[in-house]
């Protein structure tokens, strides 16, 4: 995005890459917009970013269908949006984030720009970029 003041990347998402996953358990409308990872117990699923994950997506959208028994929701696989940052930890940008729990993120030990990159901090917010 562009104002007459400067650019951001906050913002974009690339339909496309916004697949539905099954979510883990106690996911709701309030997670929307934390990093998700990968969730082992079962198919096509995601948590959120537990400590040390890799971030595969974004949070985009929470449907609790209980009355068929499932929780799912879209993630965007690619994004260039924020990502809350946890609280206590220091993120600048050229960094590369991984979980730090709840869906929040942190920098990694080591900058790994193939999996994303931080272009912008605001606030507790990083703008991370995924593609």
């Amino acid at each position: 995005m562009y104002s007459h003041q400067n650019v951001t990347l906050r913002g974009f998402h690339w339909e496309v890459s916004s697949l539905t996953f099954n979510l883990a358990s106690g996911i709701t409308q309030a997670h929307i917009g934390r990093g998700v990872s990968v969730d082992a117990s079962g198919p096509n699923k995601v948590k959120l970013a537990a400590d040390g994950d890799t971030i595969i997506g974004r949070l985009a959208s929470v449907e609790d269908r209980t009355v068929e028994g499932s929780l799912i929701g879209a993630v965007e696989l690619q994004f260039a949006n924020t990502l809350p940052i946890k609280a206590g930890e220091t993120v600048a940008v050229g960094a590369t984030v991984v979980g730090a729990g709840a869906g929040e993120v942190k920098a990694a030990a080591t900058p790994d720009h193939s999996k994303n990159f931080v272009v912008e901090i605001i606030g507790t917010n990083a703008v991370v970029v995924k593609v």
